[in-house]
């Protein structure tokens, strides 16, 4: 890669973090991207050139996001430790990453459904979007594999079809639960917290040898 291409990547790379900060901060309707050009640096024409729809950087930036969080499993996942303990600490990751009082990053995905079918319009943010989702699924995998060697999964259970949809399953309902609005009585009784560790508490036992 020549020096001038590894400067567009950069340029790129930053425009995409900090369109992901703003959009985190202040929602993904509020931010033009005449905000995300003046707060890049850079003029609204070069940001068009890297990006010709804002629906676009919504893309990159859900990207970005979906990349640090296979990071973060993937960390989970390299530990020495056996596999049902892996799976009760990427679900502990789940409930923790949605504890936020300003419910910034459920708010962020709850307005990507709106922008999802955009990416499909571009081949390259596609393929993008792809990339990001198979890389985490790849990593999760790798858990019930292990599962079958350590003995500390069931042995019975569709061990891959089981992680892809727990933590499908349990990330969705983690943002839901945090947007979702009871009444006062319910509100108490029906705590984000409390509906996650129950959930948490049966995908457990179900894959308890």
């Amino acid at each position: 890669m020549s020096k001038r291409e590894q400067q567009k990547q950069q340029r790129r790379e930053n425009i995409i973090k900090i369109a992901t900060d703003l959009f985190l901060e202040q929602g993904i309707q509020t931010i033009q991207m005449q905000d995300i050009a003046t707060a890049a640096g850079v003029g609204i024409a070069t940001l068009f050139r890297y990006f010709p729809k804002k629906e676009y950087l919504v893309i990159a930036a859900t990207n970005a996001i979906t990349d640090k969080m296979a990071t973060d499993v993937g960390e989970i996942v390299e530990q020495t430790i056996p596999a049902y303990e892996k799976i009760e600490q990427i679900l502990d990751y789940y409930i923790n990453v949605t504890k936020d009082p300003q419910l910034r990053l459920a708010k962020f995905f709850e307005s990507f459904d709106l922008y999802e079918k955009i990416a499909e319009e571009s081949p390259d943010q596609y393929a993008e979007y792809l990339s990001a989702r198979s890389k985490l699924a790849g990593i999760l995998l790798t858990v019930g594999d292990q599962g079958k060697q350590d003995g500390s999964l069931r042995s019975d259970a569709d061990l891959q079809v089981f992680m892809m949809t727990m933590v499908q399953n349990f990330s969705i309902f983690a943002y839901k639960s945090r947007l979702t609005k009871h009444d006062a009585y319910l509100s108490s009784l029906l705590t984000a917290e409390k509906q996650l560790f129950m959930m948490k508490d049966v995908f457990l036992r179900y894959i308890r040898p």
